[in-house]
């Protein structure tokens, strides 16, 4: 696949093609194939523009809570810092863990009050994996 996509890049006759593509930092080092072939990427011309996405901040959180259960911000701004502190920002984590906490009660609608609720005590007491990967994979089983 990383010899396709060097051959799609450097094509003289290909005059308009884009890829995107992310990888985590923690997983992929400089000595992984994915680098040696960018390189020679770049090196034979073709622009590359690399993008780093890093954890968002609580606010972001909040912003989306608020939005997802039609709250108030100030009235989420609790669960959002609960939130923000056990997935560290990382917004895959964070919609993961939202569903999670769904799916175990934790995060309920109620259909009388015809509005979300969330036992908050219950979500700081939920033990949650610190590899993004790991928690989703026990998510699916």
């Amino acid at each position: 696949t990383l010899d396709l996509i060097g051959m799609l890049m450097l094509d003289p006759s290909i005059q308009y093609f884009g890829i995107l593509g992310c990888y985590r930092d923690n997983e992929v080092d400089k000595r992984h194939p994915l680098f040696g072939q960018l390189e020679a990427i770049r090196l034979n011309g073709a622009p590359l523009r690399s993008i780093h996405v890093g954890p968002i901040e609580r606010e972001c959180v909040t912003s989306i809570i608020s939005d997802a259960l039609c709250f108030p911000p100030s009235l989420c701004l609790p669960l959002s810092t609960v939130v923000h502190r056990k997935t560290g920002g990382v917004i895959l984590f964070v919609i993961r863990f939202l569903k999670t906490l769904n799916k175990e009660g934790s995060l309920v609608y109620c259909m009388t009050s015809r509005r979300w609720t969330w036992d908050l005590e219950k979500i700081k007491s939920e033990r949650v994996s610190e590899d993004f990967v790991v928690h989703t994979t026990l998510q699916m089983n």
